[in-house]
């Protein structure tokens, strides 16, 4: 596939006072492994989503989902900046 590694730019998670973000991506990690987190991450947020929406009781679901999506969202924006970086290296 390629060689590129995550770029340690995306954040998530917004802290309640405001704007600033918990956590960021690690820079480095390899784009392969990178994709198979994101894989996961979705494939979990996919079934607390349905879970919630089947259950009566679907708001303990709701919050794991959200913080699962928003790890794969953070993932795929840092996927994404390192292989445009790859692209735009001559």
């Amino acid at each position: 596939m390629t060689t590129a590694n995550t770029l340690g730019r995306a954040e998530f998670s917004c802290i309640a006072s405001g704007t600033q973000k918990l956590f960021r991506v690690n820079a480095g990690v390899p784009i392969e492994d990178a994709l198979e987190a994101i894989s996961l991450f979705q494939y979990y947020a996919n079934q607390l989503t349905l879970d919630a929406a089947m259950s009566n009781e679907g708001e303990r679901f709701s919050w794991p989902a959200l913080y699962l999506g928003e790890m794969a969202k953070a993932l795929i924006d840092d996927v994404n900046d390192a292989l445009y970086a790859t692209r735009a290296t001559p």
